[in-house]
C-alpha cells in the first residue's frame, strides 16, 4: 500500500519527519547464513554507534531520535533478521560490523535490545566500545516460563489475529502521548501490514525465552572487558519495575546509572533532549 494509505490521517510534521527520514536512510541487505539481514546506515564521525530497537524490531522506529546522534557518530541500526536464537542474532549484528569496516562500536540498546546487546558483549566483546543498556532486563526465569506459555498460545493463532494483537500490545508499551497516538497507530498498522509476520512476532518470543531460560550471566562475565556501561531506567516503567532494574544493576556493579523520573518504559522519547544529552556526555 501507498505511504498515504497508512499515514493520510497522521499530522503533517510527523509523517513528514518520517518520510524524510526514509528518504535519507536507505536499507542495506546482508545475507548471513541464508537470512537476509536489512540495516540502516548514515551519520558522520569516527566513532561508530550500533543502534539496537526494542520489540518493534525495526530501525526506523528510531526515525526521530537517531538524527540527533548523527552528526558526530556513524550510525548503524539494523531490523532484527526472523531467526530464533540469540546466537543467530548475535551472529547476525556482528557479521553486520564486519561488512561496514567496523572493528568496534558503541551499542545503544533498549528494552528488548538491551537483552540482545548484553549477549553480544560476552560473544563478541572486542566488537563492543561503551554500551548503553536502556529500560531492560536480566535473565529472569520465572519471566521466561511465562514467555514459553505465552508462546504456545500464540503459535497456535491465525496470522492475522497474531497481527493484531501485536499492535495492540505495542501501542500499549510505547503508551504515546495523546498528540502522537495517531501516527503510532498508523506506523504499527504498517509495521504488520507489509514489513512483519507472524515468523516476526514469534521470533522475538523465540529469543525472548532463550535469553530469559538459557542465558546464564554473573558480574564477574565482563572483568577482562575493557569497556564501560552505562544503566538508563525510569522510576515509573511499567515493563520492566523496581525489581528488575535492581537486578540488573546486581549485574553490573561497576555501570553508570541514571534514573529519569516520570519517563516511563521509553525515556529516549518522552525525555528525548535530557536522554541523549546523557548519551552524547557518555561517550564523549
Amino acid at each position: 500500500m501507498p505511504f498515504a494509505d497508512f499515514y493520510g490521517d497522521v499530522p503533517a510534521d510527523q509523517r513528514e519527519a518520517l518520510r524524510q527520514f526514509r528518504d535519507h536512510y536507505r536499507p542495506n541487505t546482508l545475507r548471513v547464513k541464508g537470512v537476509d539481514w536489512q540495516y540502516l546506515t548514515g551519520g558522520s564521525g569516527e566513532q561508530t554507534i550500533l543502534w539496537l530497537v526494542g520489540g518493534l524490531r525495526a530501525a526506523d522506529a528510531a526515525f526521530r531520535s537517531i538524527p540527533l546522534l548523527a552528526d558526530n557518530f556513524r550510525i548503524i541500526a539494523p531490523d532484527y533478521a526472523a531467526v530464533n536464537s540469540l546466537a543467530e542474532l548475535t551472529e547476525g549484528l556482528a557479521a553486520i560490523l564486519e561488512a561496514e569496516n567496523i572493528a568496534q562500536a558503541h551499542v545503544l540498546a533498549g528494552s528488548f535490545g538491551g537483552m540482545v546487546a548484553q549477549v553480544l558483549v560476552r560473544r563478541f566483546p572486542k566488537m563492543v566500545g561503551k554500551l548503553i543498556l536502556s529500560t531492560t532486563a536480566p535473565p529472569i526465569r520465572a519471566v521466561g516460563i511465562k514467555y514459553q506459555e505465552q508462546m504456545v498460545m500464540l503459535a497456535n493463532l491465525d496470522e492475522a489475529i497474531l497481527r493484531e494483537g501485536a499492535k495492540q500490545q505495542l501501542f500499549t508499551t510505547i503508551a504515546p502521548p495523546d498528540h502522537e497516538a495517531i501516527f503510532w497507530r498508523a506506523y504499527l498498522n504498517e509495521l504488520y501490514t507489509e514489513r512483519q509476520g507472524k515468523a516476526d512476532i514469534l521470533s522475538t518470543y523465540h529469543c525472548l525465552i532463550d535469553f530469559m531460560l538459557n542465558q546464564q550471566f554473573s558480574p564477574d562475565d565482563l572483568h577482562d572487558w575493557q569497556g564501560r556501561i552505562l544503566i538508563i531506567n525510569s522510576d515509573n516503567d511499567a515493563t520492566f519495575g523496581a525489581e528488575v532494574q535492581t537486578q540488573l544493576q546486581a549485574l553490573y556493579p561497576t555501570a553508570q546509572t541514571h534514573t529519569f523520573i516520570g519517563a516511563g518504559h521509553s525515556p529516549g522519547s518522552t525525555r528525548r533532549d535530557e536522554y541523549f544529552a546523557l548519551v552524547r556526555t557518555f561517550l564523549a
